[in-house]
């Protein structure tokens, strides 16, 4: 073995485990957790068990994965605190999170949970609320359809007695229509108590597996290990170095 190239090997061990010491270190906290279903009816229709969908599972983590939520943990916990979501073997959700601090990191993967949980609450309180918005307007109009149809259907009843063939045909022709009117409005009635509920019902929440504790130990390689593994790296590139000059 080359002397030169153990020496300079010995150097860059030390130089790695030197900056490696001097490292601010890292702790990494992880949680697991498996995500709801996404949509009220059918947390309802299921009396609140069962999980989401592949689909449902990865609109969780592009929202974990957004700025918004970013933001959020950068506010609470600081730009010092950074995280990553994966999905796991069985389909649960698996959050990294890495910190200054070990009950930070911790800290910082509980509450990352919750946020999401709680963006997502208010995303589809919105939507249910614009649909309820929505459905509001349109039972307002056809109640008001179904009266005034009502209002006419009683005023062609007193002028049918005259036995008008004509009145009789408009007759028939504005009791469907009325008949129609009240059927939709009973939908959009029942629809509006729907909606109504689903803005009372408890949001879903992700089922916990492994809440996030804090580590007892930086994440990573100690410093000397990671200076042996920079030593020893240098060493056989340096040998290799050697042999493809021979």
């Amino acid at each position: 073995m080359n002397r030169k190239n153990l020496v300079f090997s010995i150097v860059v061990a030390l130089v790695a485990g030197v900056i490696m010491l001097f490292k601010p270190a890292q702790f990494k906290a992880e949680s697991t957790f498996f995500v709801p279903l996404t949509l009220l009816e059918k947390q309802i229709d299921q009396n609140g068990m069962g999980f989401g969908s592949p689909v449902e599972v990865d609109a969780h983590l592009e929202l974990m994965d957004s700025r918004t939520i970013g933001l959020l943990v950068e506010e609470k916990f600081s730009s010092q605190t950074t995280y990553e979501v994966s999905r796991t073997r069985n389909g649960a959700v698996l959050l990294e999170t890495l910190a200054p601090e070990a009950q930070l990191a911790a800290d910082a993967a509980n509450a990352i949970v919750v946020l999401t949980d709680s963006v997502k609450q208010q995303m589809l309180r919105q939507n249910v609320g614009q649909s309820l918005a929505f459905v509001d307007e349109r039972t307002k109009e056809l109640a008001a359809e179904s009266e005034s149809l009502r209002k006419v259907l009683d005023s062609l009843r007193f002028e049918a007695q005259t036995d008008s063939l004509a009145l009789a045909a408009l007759l028939f022709q504005k009791e469907r229509q009325y008949g129609a009117a009240v059927v939709e409005w009973t939908q959009a009635q029942r629809k509006q108590e729907e909606l109504k509920g689903y803005l009372q019902a408890p949001a879903p929440r992700s089922y916990i597996i492994s809440e996030a504790v804090a580590p007892t130990s930086p994440a990573g390689l100690p410093w000397w290990a990671a200076g042996i593994l920079a030593g020893m790296l240098a060493l056989v590139g340096f040998w290799a170095v050697d042999v493809m000059k021979k």
